[in-house]
Parts: C-alpha cells; sequence; structure tokens
C-alpha cells in the first residue's frame, strides 16, 4: 500500500514538473506573437497607434458641380457635374435620380464619363416648388476587375429655404414603459 501511495505520489511530482515546463515553453512561444501584433517597434519600444478602419469601402470617384445661376422657382437651371476616377484606364458611369419637385428637361438619366477626356455634363432641371431637393448619383467604375459603385447627392435650394427646418428629425422623442428612449413617428398610408 506504502508503495502505491509513494508511486501514485512521484507520478504526480513528476507530471505537475512537465506542465510547468509547457506552460512556461507556451509563454515563450507565444511573447513574440503578442508583441508583434501588439506593434512593439524593437528599437524604440514605443507602441504605434492602433489600427483604424477606413469605413465601408466604396469605389474612388469623386464628384464635382456647379450651377449657372441661382436655382429660382419656375426657371431652368443647368448643372455641371463631372464625376472623375482615381483610375486612370476606366471610364465612370452615373445613373441620377431627382426629387418629384425638380423636373429634368431631358429623359436621359445616364452619364459616361472618359478618362481619356476630362468633360462636364449639363444637366437642366426645373424646381417646380420652393425647398430643398436633391440630384441623387449613383456612380461606379471598375477597380482590380470587380465594379464598385458610390453615391453622391446634389443639394438644390431653391427660394427661401431653411435648412435647420430641413434638418430637423421627424416625429416626436417619447420614453416607453423601462425609460428607453423611442421616436414615435407618423403613420405612412400606402
Amino acid at each position: 500500500m506504502k508503495y502505491l501511495l509513494l508511486t501514485t505520489f512521484a507520478f504526480c511530482i513528476v507530471a505537475c514538473s512537465n506542465q510547468e515546463k509547457a506552460a512556461s515553453n507556451e509563454t515563450q512561444t507565444e511573447v513574440p506573437a503578442i508583441a508583434k501584433n501588439s506593434q512593439i517597434d524593437e528599437k524604440k519600444t514605443t507602441i504605434k497607434e492602433p489600427y483604424k478602419s477606413p469605413g465601408k469601402p466604396s469605389a474612388p470617384i469623386t464628384l464635382e458641380y456647379s450651377f449657372e445661376g441661382k436655382p429660382t422657382l419656375g426657371q431652368r437651371l443647368n448643372v455641371h457635374v463631372k464625376l472623375k476616377g482615381a483610375q486612370k484606364e476606366e471610364s465612370v458611369s452615373a445613373s441620377l435620380k431627382y426629387s418629384p419637385s425638380l423636373v429634368a428637361d431631358t429623359p436621359n438619366n445616364k452619364l459616361s464619363f472618359k478618362p481619356s477626356a476630362p468633360n462636364t455634363e449639363i444637366v437642366t432641371i426645373t424646381p417646380t416648388e420652393n425647398g430643398i431637393y436633391f440630384i441623387n448619383i449613383n456612380a461606379s467604375t471598375v477597380v482590380n476587375g470587380k465594379t464598385m459603385y458610390k453615391s453622391f447627392a446634389i443639394p438644390v435650394e431653391v427660394g427661401d429655404a431653411d435648412w435647420a427646418e430641413h434638418n430637423k428629425p421627424e416625429g416626436t422623442l417619447l420614453n416607453d414603459s423601462k425609460d428607453g428612449k423611442v421616436i414615435s413617428l407618423p403613420a405612412a398610408e400606402l
């Protein structure tokens, strides 16, 4: 019985010492990985700034636009639109949608911009009401063999429009039974 007890005790001691060695080996192998992942510079021993995500990927397209004159109720307005892609060899195509109070003179809602000749397209609209309206543009180009998209909105301010009123959230802010915030919006009938 004593022999069995001594053998078991010796086995436990050996097993415990092997676990300590294995744990110290694991710690030693993990240290370089941790140091590498936390971006520690070996020469200066300072921690670099953590990685910051650039956000959602979108097409490398820029928009330039200008108006010929001031948007006036009932008068035609020319809007010069120019879309440029960062890829020199790829063209940029775009589709346009207008707010209901902006009437387009031409039914063509498609634009195309060639990379070889930087051109400006002219879109002619006629505002039918005072207020703030938008020309929405969905542009696309090919990057590394894949089509990427980017959306833009050109604001058209007709007459004396109040941006504060336009940006005011709809609905009323209420508290629910659990003291949570709820925005109550009016129902939309279809």
